[in-house]
């Protein structure tokens, strides 16, 4: 590699009278000279006599050759042509180096400052013990700043005479808040305590932190980091492992990492974005047993032992694969013989490498063994699966578990294998029975995909509640659903099939949301209601009874139809669709029913965009309308884009807004996920973002009220209706 001839930049040769901080010459003056560099030599007299580290004559040694000797050395006569360094022995040594690397003549001027021999000491040790190291936040302001100018970090590093990584230490202090910078100035944190807070970049997570142990009375690097990583998941968790790295930062999460430990593990700091990642990988993985069995769950995490509180149906029992089983086999003896030498002390790499290969390989055809064994069909119409995340980050998944309320009745001594035809009976399933009588686990993943897009768990019974109530308004004018559904809900515990009503509460308990003032004040489904509450034949109230129930029984026909849909509607339960096991009932009832719920709510400020998180409204509108539209949203302070984003998603956005048609069809009709009825109008059905334009025959919002009001009553079945014969 050839060398660059450098020419140091020193000052003039012509001798002059100066002051300088080696002088110590009692007037404080002193002769400056240019004297050759083959003149100089090594003072005895230098009182340092530790050698400086390798690096730091390496720094130097780069500075001088890049920016040239930027400050004189101190020298006494030995002769006229021979001189003693007293101070400045490293640049003396570095120029040197110089010259015997050809980068500088051997005669090289050099600044020198000529003062006594009597004051060699003096000087010698007034430099070494004044000098004080540029502080490193001085080190980074002054690097951030070449930065700026366009320079490189190696241009950096050579005009200092540091390493590039030296360099990159420092500019890596840009990520922390000026304040901790100014509070290191201030001796207050140490070097070390700095460089912990560059796990984030949040500003203001940094001061909280700093706020909450600089009362501390010893400050350590570790309480900052885990203080910063309190509510991060490791990426070395079972569940960062599971979703993996670059899944997570695919999906925009923040990656914590040490930036001065490379064998530090990194944490995820958006934990709801990695739960919802991690819960939609398991639903991902859980559609292929849907099919097969009774149910399928899916939990971020079970307790140790939950699975006995299940009972069990176990696979049937194949021979063994016989490839998997000769490889087995194989393995084994192959396993044994490694063992055999010398218990490993004469293994070559390879060997080593071979052996511990087998054993996870032994364990993964057991698996393979044990997923070829089929579970009964009778056993499978009666167990269910559940898929979680193995403490290993792996998916696990337990099958053939067995709900106790699901376990089959024991036989009665008296019954036979054998129908009254001869048939033999279909088989039992054997169900070994829970060992544990704790609660079977539950979790709800649907609450956890709902808070990582900002949607609260108040926001969420908000939301229940109003489309509890816009179905009760539905279902309330329409009898011969209210009668359906309500005679489904008694037949349910009457004839003994479950105790669990999943749509109706028979007993009449009506639900109240907590707000409901708010929440159901002037929408159309109060109209509807009110609507429908002034026309009920309800005078028969009044009375005592029995008479009471006499008029009633004498009423007409449709006027107990609306009052049998009323009460009915009450009855309803409160559900979205995107609930953990949503109620399939409740939604054939509103899908049945067409309930258009976008014609009865829109989101507001009040009822929906000033509660949940900006990201969410801004991604909602980018979606929807368009990226210069959400960048003006995102620019916004909360309570604006809540009032923009109102307007923006109200019925009569395409005349306030000036959206095309196109747009407006999909703003109009669009509601959180969870709010249509699942089978109900196309429209709806599409809701999320994806609306179409308005169809023929769809029913606005004003004329909900009118229709509802104008639909005669259905007729009661004949049994009913005394036509019966």
């Amino acid at each position: 590699m050839a060398k660059t001839k450098t020419t140091t930049r020193s000052k003039p040769a012509t001798a002059k009278r100066t002051e300088t901080a080696g002088s110590a010459t009692p007037d404080g003056a002193a002769d400056i000279r240019m004297i050759p560099l083959d003149q100089l030599e090594s003072s005895p007299l230098n009182v340092r006599k530790v050698a400086a580290g390798a690096s730091d004559d390496a720094e130097l040694l780069a500075s001088i050759r890049e920016t040239g000797i930027k400050q004189n050395l101190v020298v006494h006569a030995l002769s006229a042509t021979r001189f003693a360094v007293d101070a400045g022995g490293r640049r003396l040594k570095a120029l040197k180096q110089l010259a015997q690397d050809g980068d500088i003549p051997a005669d090289h001027p050099v600044p020198c400052l000529v003062e006594d021999e009597r004051d060699a000491i003096l000087t010698s040790a007034t430099e070494n013990l004044q000098r004080a190291a540029m502080h490193p936040a001085d080190q980074f302001e002054a690097f951030e700043a070449m930065i700026g100018e366009g320079r490189s970090e190696g241009e950096i590093a050579l005009k200092f005479g540091v390493s590039v990584d030296l360099v990159r230490r420092r500019l890596k202090l840009a990520r922390v808040a000026p304040e901790i910078i100014e509070q290191f100035r201030a001796g207050d944190l140490t070097l070390e305590c700095v460089m912990a807070f560059t796990l984030t970049d949040d500003h203001d997570r940094q001061m909280a932190v700093w706020n909450a142990v600089k009362s501390g009375y010893h400050i350590h690097p570790q309480s900052i980091k885990r203080q910063l990583t309190e509510t991060a998941h490791s990426a070395n968790s079972a569940l960062g492992r599971f979703v993996g790295i670059e899944a997570y930062e695919a999906a925009g999460g923040v990656l914590l990492r040490d930036l001065f430990d490379d064998r530090a593990s990194a944490h995820m700091e958006n934990p709801e974005l990695l739960e919802r990642l991690a819960i939609e990988k398991l639903q991902a993985a859980a559609k292929s047993f849907e099919a097969a069995w009774k149910w399928v769950e899916v939990h971020l995490s079970v307790d140790y032992g939950a699975f006995r509180s299940f009972g069990r149906v176990y696979p049937q029992d194949i021979d063994p694969d016989p490839d998997l089983l000769a490889e087995e086999k194989r393995l084994i003896a192959r396993e044994e013989e490694l063992a055999a030498q010398n218990d490993g002390e004469d293994w070559t790499d390879s060997e080593t490498e071979e052996y511990y290969a087998i054993e996870p390989r032994l364990r993964e055809i057991e698996g393979l063994q044990r997923e070829r064994q089929p579970y009964a069909d009778e056993d499978r119409a009666i167990a269910g699966v559940v898929l979680t995340i193995g403490h290993d980050g792996a998916l696990r998944v337990e099958k053939g578990l067995v709900r106790p309320e699901d376990i089959p009745a024991a036989p009665e001594p008296e019954d036979t294998t054998a129908d009254a035809n001869g048939a033999p009976s279909p088989a039992r399933p054997h169900v070994t029975p829970p060992t544990s009588s704790t609660p079977v686990p539950t979790s709800d993943p649907a609450a956890t995909l709902r808070k990582a897009d900002g949607i609260s768990a108040s926001l969420a019974d908000d939301l229940r509640a109003t489309r509890q109530h816009i179905l009760r308004a539905h279902l309330a004018a329409d009898f011969e659903v209210a009668f359906d559904a309500m005679l489904y809900a008694l037949c349910e515990p009457a004839l003994g099939r479950s105790y669990n009503n999943e749509a109706l509460d028979i007993s009449i308990c009506p639900f109240q949301a907590q707000n409901r003032e708010v929440l159901h004040a002037d929408t159309v489904a109060q109209k509807m209601l009110e609507a429908l509450e002034q026309d009920l034949a309800t005078d028969w109230m009044k009375m005592e009874k029995p008479d009471d129930f006499r008029v009633m029984s004498a009423l007409p026909i449709a006027d107990k139809q609306a009052l049998f849909a009323w009460a009915t509607g009450l009855a309803v339960k409160p559900q979205l669709s995107s609930d953990n096991r949503p109620s399939p009932i409740i939604e054939e009832i509103g899908a049945r029913l067409d309930v258009d719920v976008a014609a009865c709510w829109r989101p507001t400020a009040q009822n929906y965009w000033g509660r949940v998180n900006k990201g969410h409204a801004v991604a909602t509108a980018r979606k929807l309308i368009g990226d210069d539209y959400a960048e003006d949203r995102n620019r916004e302070r909360k309570g604006d884009l809540a009032a923009a984003m109102e307007r923006a998603f109200a019925e009569t956005a395409n005349e306030t807004e000036g959206f095309d048609a196109a747009t407006a069809a999909k703003t109009t009709r669009w509601l959180p996920e969870g709010m249509v009825f699942v089978g109900a109008t196309e429209a709806d059905a599409k809701m999320i973002g994806d609306a179409p334009e308005a169809e023929e025959g769809d029913v606005p919002a004003a004329d909900a009220l009118a229709e509802a009001e104008s639909d005669e009553p259905s007729s009661l079945p004949a049994f009913l209706s005394g036509d019966a014969a």
